[in-house]
């Protein structure tokens, strides 16, 4: 039986909040914001740009990375001295430190990338459009195991588990799927 291949963008909001994930595999996936449509728009130039900058051989804008039971579509694939760097651009400007959301999400793609083109892909990187910051991930054993961990996670689910949903008062007000998990507010807001 093939191995179930697991989206990093699903690692990613899984890593955000575990609840969320399971809505989006259960069929309740927020629709595409005019945020998220901008981001299409301003994508192919971003990729250019940081290509560019990093002396990028070759780019291959959009391709499907398909490998070691993870699978997605990235903003971009770099390759860089023979080797593919993926890219994932993010529309927000960088936190202090790159999420581990992030992060996981960015290493994903490299150990698909790895698996697909059968070269080492040591890096990936993740461009933030509003300040033009270019982060670089090394592909380090830590983070190769979290993906590896939640995928498992994210496969027990597809398998019938439920996460529970936990509250957590900075990410629940804004949270889209808070309809869902019983997390909304109680109180009257003001207009």
């Amino acid at each position: 039986m093939a191995q179930l291949c697991i989206n990093p963008a699903l690692i990613r909001q899984y890593l955000y909040c575990p609840a969320a994930a399971y809505y989006i595999i259960t069929g309740a996936a927020e629709p595409p914001t005019e945020r998220m449509k901008k981001g299409k728009e301003t994508q192919r130039e971003a990729v250019e740009a940081v290509a560019k900058a990093l002396g990028a051989d070759r780019v291959e804008h959009s391709p499907r990375l398909e490998g070691a039971g993870i699978c997605g579509v990235v903003d971009a694939v770099l390759w860089i001295g023979g080797r593919p760097a993926p890219l994932e651009v993010k529309l927000a400007k960088p936190p202090r430190t790159v999420p581990t959301p992030h992060k996981a999400q960015a290493a994903a793609y490299a150990i698909a990338a790895q698996a697909q083109y059968r070269r080492a892909a040591t890096t990936a990187y993740i461009y933030y459009t509003e300040t033009g910051h270019t982060a670089t991930i090394p592909l380090t054993q830590n983070l190769i195991q979290l993906v590896n961990h939640v995928a498992a996670q994210i496969r027990r689910i597809y398998s019938g588990w439920t996460p529970q949903p936990r509250h957590h008062p900075n990410k629940c007000p804004s949270c889209w799927y808070r309809k869902y998990c019983g997390y909304t507010s109680t109180q009257i807001e003001k207009i």
